[in-house]
């Protein structure tokens, strides 16, 4: 039975983060995701599991079954995880919400929550039952629950790499779904068959249902090997995206490890998306904006003859550099499914783009090309979206302009766009556009902006720009003999009419001072999801206006006023100091995982081929660390002595992670940091999952004593630290990063450490 028991744990943590990333990356399609909805989702997910294990939990210590619970809530989760992935496409369906229209933070809220519900609380009592049953068989409560603690931090870890590498790639998310319940449902059945021959000393009734409850995972099975070997499955999929993109004709669907790609027609017209947003149009591209973004761009440099574009290049916007004297175009498509994509619904457009011998494309993250190429260009188009993730604010940092300046030509120009406006300009879209300029101006003594629909950002080390005219740039277009439908004379002269500029500075002018984007301070970010949630959510804005306005000090006072309200009562001395130190653990570690990402993406420029590892470095040092800490429980080592040493050593990981970051942040342009940091990032990121890890069975200890509740005790332990992972998932990736920084976000981790430290100092000597 035991050995059924252990793997059982094991898929536990693997169903977890599988079913969480399966079903975020499935709503980023749906709700047109940015760091500040994928907050609100997994914030949802761990709040929802640390009610499971908090509440359900109690149930563990109560029921007599307790392995039919077990294996009742693991069923349950395997039934509804396919059901999730259906009602996630359609849910907009549900709402009446058109197809291709934005919705707000509480329509995100409420619907990802209810979605997630069901799944997350019955995997928060799973883990509570897990210790319970655990402790039957071996009546070593601590150890019991950091064995289940073990065994589902290496299942997550296998599971983040199964589903990046094997499954995403070459499965759709009902199969994988599907495929998840198949092995669930087999977990049970083993576990369900190794406690079969105990029931003989049972009751006659008890026995009956044990069978049925034997024969109804048996039939389950057969019904999910049908729909997941039949060409059922394929219909589900294919029912559920059709209706997700109700309106359209959907032509393609299809994901890879870097996101979804899907094809929609309308009216002879293709519309290419990634993660549900539009990156082109064929065959008739946005015509005004493909021209002014990329004419404007072209003719502003006297001989352009390579140029560089990173973004949306397809279905237009290659077509028309090419209609330039360019000699070469490199173009930067991180994602091969895209280009793939693109050649199986070719047009006469988007073969002529990428027939062209002139046209270069390399499948690389764009800013790790602009760091590693041993080519200079004369332009470098930016077509990107605004900074609203983190993946996206890389390329409007003040580091990455000083990358890109290096890779430019004599009087070469870097152009990116922002959002325009030419009759309101509110203080969010305000605020975003001067970040992108005043940011830009650190780095570039000369910059011209065209303001717009879409405000268009040029940038130069030559004063040469600043002498461009609608007159330079006409009889530049007249010279190349350009083919143009909108880009004519008197449309340059409107786009560049003086009046509208002065408009434009004087709008960015009178307001508050804005923080420059930073790597290490994505500035950028926080502005863009204030600029968004001014669009869809205006009702909380004040919440925003606060947040731009944080200070550390706001924060560490009234954490000071709580830790001498704590210490002043000696009920709360006795209670509250193991529950503290586990939330504010789990805080941590989502902060360093956060870190950790943050500063890989903008150290290298890509993420999505090692974030699997880093998962899986972080999962490995927690089980590592919880089976280290109950090896030294075993030799009755002081255990307060031992919570303060762990406190102590996750302080000082707090203050020195952010000096290693910045430090290989500094020297990254030698060979030897830029080769090794890589590994020094995943040592880390084990490192912290070691400290996070280590505190967890050791807590337990402490607060089983004089309680006996196993269920009781791991769910209200595995809750306050899903609680503080829940409070550092929504405000790490959308506050304190964005708006302190690495350094200062790291800084308030070690105040939480030490709030958390002094509370167990406090604590009596006999608890």
């Amino acid at each position: 039975m035991k050995k059924s028991l252990v793997f059982a744990m094991f898929f536990m943590g693997f169903v977890a983060v599988v079913a969480q990333v399966l079903l975020i990356r499935e709503m980023l399609v749906v709700f047109y995701g940015n760091e500040l909805s994928i907050g609100i989702i997994l914030a949802n997910w761990l709040l929802l599991e640390a009610g499971g294990s908090w509440f359900l939990g109690r149930l563990a210590d109560r029921v007599k079954r307790k392995v039919s619970g077990l294996v009742s809530l693991q069923i349950f989760i395997c039934l509804y995880l396919p059901i999730a992935v259906y009602v996630t496409r359609v849910i907009k369906n549900l709402l009446g919400v058109t197809t291709g229209e934005g919705i707000g933070l509480l329509p995100i809220f409420y619907c990802s929550f209810l979605i997630l519900a069901p799944l997350a609380l019955a995997h928060g009592a799973q883990f509570a039952f897990g210790c319970r049953v655990f402790f039957e068989m071996s009546k070593r409560a601590a150890a019991d629950i950091g064995r289940v603690y073990i065994l589902e931090g290496l299942g997550s870890g296998i599971g983040g790499l199964v589903f990046t590498w094997l499954l995403i790639p070459r499965l759709n998310s009902v199969e994988i779904a599907l495929i998840v319940s198949l092995l669930g449902l087999l977990v049970a059945l083993w576990v369900m068959a190794s406690t079969e021959r105990n029931q003989e000393k049972t009751t006659p009734s008890a026995r009956f249902l044990h069978r049925a409850f034997y024969s109804t995972i048996i039939s389950l099975l057969i019904a999910v090997v049908y729909l997941l070997f039949s060409s059922a499955a394929g219909k589900i999929h294919w029912h559920s995206v059709q209706r997700q993109w109700r309106g359209y004709n959907l032509k393609s669907y299809e994901n890879s490890i870097y996101g979804n790609v899907a094809v929609l027609e309308k009216e002879q017209q293709l519309v290419f998306l990634s993660d549900g947003i539009p990156i082109s149009t064929t065959p008739v591209p946005d015509i005004a904006f493909v021209e002014e973004f990329v004419h404007i761009a072209l003719l502003s440099h006297s001989a352009p003859e390579k140029v560089l574009i990173i973004g949306g290049g397809m279905g237009g916007v290659l077509a028309e550099i090419l209609k330039h004297p360019v000699k070469q175009l490199c173009y930067a498509e991180l994602d091969p499914l895209v280009i793939k994509t693109v050649e199986r619904f070719p047009t006469p457009l988007t073969t002529r783009e990428l027939s062209d011998p002139r046209t270069k494309i390399k499948y690389i993250d764009g800013r790790l090309l602009v760091r590693t190429t041993g080519q200079r260009y004369d332009l470098i188009l930016i077509n990107l979206p605004v900074p609203s993730t983190l993946q996206l604010n890389r390329f409007y940092t003040m580091e990455f302009f000083r990358t890109a300046r290096n890779i430019l030509t004599k009087g070469g120009i870097l152009v990116l766009r922002g959002p325009g406006s030419l009759v309101y300009m509110n203080k969010e879209l305000r605020d975003l556009n001067l970040c992108i300029y005043e940011t830009l101006r650190q780095v570039f003594p000369n910059i011209k902006v065209i303001p717009g629909d879409f405000n268009l950002f040029l940038a130069s080390a030559s004063p040469e720009l600043c002498d461009i005219t609608a007159a330079v740039l006409s009889h530049r277009l007249e010279k190349r003999y350009l083919d143009t439908r909108l880009l004519t004379d008197f449309h340059l002269r409107y786009k560049l009419d003086p009046r509208k500029q002065s408009w434009f500075f004087q709008c960015l002018g009178g307001g508050e001072k804005i923080r420059f984007n930073r790597d290490l301070l994505p500035s950028g970010l926080f502005y863009s999801l204030s600029y968004w949630n001014a669009l869809f959510s205006p009702g909380i804005t004040p919440v925003f206006e606060l947040l731009n306005r944080l200070k550390l000090w706001m924060l560490l006072i009234p954490l000071a006023v709580l830790a001498a309200i704590l210490l002043s009562h000696k009920a709360s001395r006795v209670s509250c100091p193991v529950p503290v130190a586990v939330a504010t653990t789990g805080f941590g570690g989502m902060a360093f995982n956060m870190v950790l990402i943050l500063a890989f993406q903008s150290l290298y420029g890509y993420v999505y081929n090692i974030i699997a590892l880093l998962t899986a470095a972080f999962m490995v040092g927690l089980s590592a660390g919880a089976l280290l800490m109950l090896r030294i429980m075993k030799r009755n080592t002081p255990e307060k002595s031992l919570l303060r040493c762990f406190e102590m050593l996750i302080l000082s990981f707090s203050l020195l992670l952010p000096l290693i970051l910045i430090f290989c942040h500094a020297e990254i342009a030698h060979p030897l940091v830029f080769r090794s940091v890589p590994g020094v990032i995943l040592i880390l990121s084990a490192i912290s999952g070691f400290l996070v890890g280590s505190e967890f069975p050791l807590a337990n200890k402490m607060y089983l004593k004089g309680k006996g509740k196993v269920g009781q005790v791991a769910g209200v332990l595995y809750g306050v630290d899903l609680f503080g992972s829940w409070l550092g998932a929504l405000a790490v990736s959308v506050a304190l990063v964005p708006v302190l920084g690495i350094f200062q976000t790291c800084l308030l981790v070690a105040a939480f450490k030490l709030f958390s430290f002094v509370l167990v100092v406090a604590l009596p000597s006999s608890e």
